[in-house]
């Protein structure tokens, strides 16, 4: 019995199919592991290469190779050598080709194609992190969505899920003395905006917790008053900016982000059902 489990994860495209299937399979064993990642393997002599270095190692060969000539090669070579090796893609693609009666196209690289949808995305998730509660307000102009909302609404969650679908997105924290900045008002009727809330009784705890550690403003007499002029503060903001408010208090993240996607017709919208 080996006391250490070495995986490949070999693909001719990116290769995180592959690895994310041995990850999920070696955190189910109670040994020494480890995963080896290898991507864009096009050749039969990277595929020789990786075959033999398996045999060093005493690795399994895991793969995600689309091409049928590359996949077979890549079995015999591993047949050959005494190499444990599993096409994780074949038996899925036996049982749809048997549902539906069609062939695979075999077309590599088609979740990660290098196309403009794909460069749009990563543009989305960067430009959302560098626009993370206020910050970059100078290129607040170049967002598709921008984001508003109280403590505890999940504006950095929020944003990333929807930069994750190809969307900019710029956030910005309201507290009880926020003033809009003037880059926010240049905005308005220019770039759909948000205003997130959630119910009085999560804020009046989240404030009793801060509470401890600072001293009410001398014109509050209570935290139920701060959390009051806090909400009153938040909606005239909304109010003066026309934002869509949504109150996250019972919604998810994909939840909340439909409803966005969906009222100002921005794109992929995304469900996912729990069970």
């Amino acid at each position: 019995m080996a006391e250490k489990l070495h995986i490949f994860a070999v693909s001719d495209s990116v290769g995180e199919t592959a690895e994310k299937i041995a990850v999920a399979s070696v955190l189910q064993f109670s040994v020494d592991r480890s995963v080896t990642r290898f991507s864009r393997v096009t050749k039969e002599t990277q595929v020789d290469k990786i075959i033999e270095q398996a045999v060093d190692e005493d690795a399994v060969v895991i793969y995600t190779i689309v091409k049928p000539e590359l996949s077979k090669y890549l079995d015999a070579q591993a047949k050959e050598k005494g190499v444990m090796a599993v096409n994780v893609m074949a038996p899925l693609f036996d049982v749809i080709e048997a549902k539906t009666g069609l062939k695979p196209e075999y077309i590599t690289g088609l979740t990660h194609k290098m196309d403009d949808q794909y460069f749009n995305r990563m543009k989305a998730i960067e430009y959302t992190i560098e626009h993370d509660n206020g910050q970059n307000l100078d290129t607040i102009d170049e967002a598709d969505l921008i984001v508003l909302g109280l403590p505890r609404t999940s504006k950095t969650p929020l944003s990333m899920h929807l930069a994750n679908l190809g969307i900019k997105v710029a956030n910005y924290p309201i507290v009880i003395d926020t003033e809009i900045p003037q880059e926010l008002i240049d905005m308005k009727g220019k770039v759909p905006m948000v205003g997130l809330t959630i119910d009085i009784e999560t804020l009046l705890e989240l404030r009793k917790e801060r509470a401890r550690s600072f001293e009410l403003p001398d014109d509050m007499d209570s935290v139920d008053e701060l959390v009051a002029e806090e909400l009153d503060n938040a909606y005239r903001i909304y109010a003066r900016l026309k934002c869509l408010v949504i109150d996250v208090t019972l919604d998810d993240i994909e939840e909340v982000g439909n409803t966005i996607t969906h009222k100002f017709n921005l794109p992929l919208r995304v469900t996912h059902h729990r069970f």
